[in-house]
């Protein structure tokens, strides 16, 4: 019996709902606003600061000036209070919201818009992000210590060559000397 209930409603629900409603219910919810953010994938941060990237879709007709903000979810990025970002109509921005990088590990991003009035508009985002400041730093400076070693042993090359050549000279005069 319990089960021909649960059919039973399974029935009436998708009867009477209308796909539009159900398209909507399996979105974000923010679609619904006519501006909202693309979620994206997970960000890697190599470097101390940087800019990450932020799409925003604007579905009206016109253009909208929007505020984007970003919250990490601990102190191992800091990011400014709001980006103003201005959307032309019918298109997607990527708006570039600028980070510092305090320490290295995973952090959580929070993000959502808001009209230029302060009002926020669908519902907020979470992005996720590894920082790894260190690795252009170290990568840097493995490169660099690359090319000193290279340019030393071609120093020490070159040295050791124009010894041998100039020990050969000499042996090759004293030769000549020796039998006049």
């Amino acid at each position: 019996m319990k089960k021909f209930l649960a059919i039973l409603l399974a029935v009436v629900i998708t009867t009477f709902t209308s796909p539009a409603l159900t398209a909507n219910a399996a979105t974000s919810g923010n679609e619904a606003e006519g501006v909202y953010i693309i979620p994206g994938s997970a960000i890697n941060l190599v470097s101390r600061s940087s800019n990450i990237p932020i799409q925003i879709q604007n579905d009206f007709g016109q253009d909208v000036v929007i505020h984007v903000h970003v919250r990490p979810s601990n102190l191992r990025v800091t990011t400014p209070d709001a980006v103003e970002v201005k959307i032309p109509a019918l298109t997607s921005v990527t708006a570039k919201v600028p980070v510092e990088a305090i320490a290295n590990g995973e952090v959580f991003l929070k993000v959502w818009i808001e009209t230029f009035s302060g009002n926020r508009i669908g519902r907020p985002i979470m992005l996720n992000m590894n920082v790894n400041a260190d690795v252009e730093t170290t990568l840097l400076l493995g490169f660099a210590g690359g090319v000193v070693v290279l340019l030393g042993l071609g120093i020490f090359r070159t040295v050791r060559k124009n010894r041998k050549h100039a020990s050969d000279d000499s042996v090759a005069g004293d030769l000549s000397g020796s039998k006049a």
